[in-house]
């Protein structure tokens, strides 16, 4: 971030010696249009115009579609939580079923041989 504010300040600068040194009248031709003369200064402060909006507009149609797969991913995300949180829930009701069956069916105990002789 901080090279980007660094890089916008040299491009700044440049932009403003460039404009005191340039104030003389041109006279712009684009397609049929032709405009009255005007200081070389002000063509050169409307193209930049022209060129941060143009970024900007390339810029926020990109967050757009950044914003709208973050949106897509944590909807998702949020589906799959809940169906971790249910499967949980599932595994701990089965062990606990589990635990009660063991509980109920104990092992027979082996049996003594000397126990089973007769008086």
């Amino acid at each position: 971030m901080q090279v980007y504010l660094l890089g916008a300040l040299l491009f700044f600068a440049a932009l403003a010696v460039f404009v005191f040194q340039n104030t003389s009248m041109v006279t712009v031709h684009f397609i049929n249009w032709t405009s009255p003369h005007i200081s070389l200064a002000v063509v050169a402060l409307i193209a930049v115009c022209a060129g941060a909006l143009v970024t900007f507009m390339v810029d926020s149609f990109r967050f757009f579609k950044i914003a709208k797969k973050t949106k897509e991913l944590s909807s998702l995300n949020k589906k799959l939580q809940k169906e971790i949180n249910t499967l949980k829930s599932e595994k701990q009701s089965r062990l606990s079923k589990d635990k009660r069956i063991e509980k109920k069916v104990e092992p027979d105990s082996p049996v003594n041989p000397e126990e089973q002789k007769p008086n």
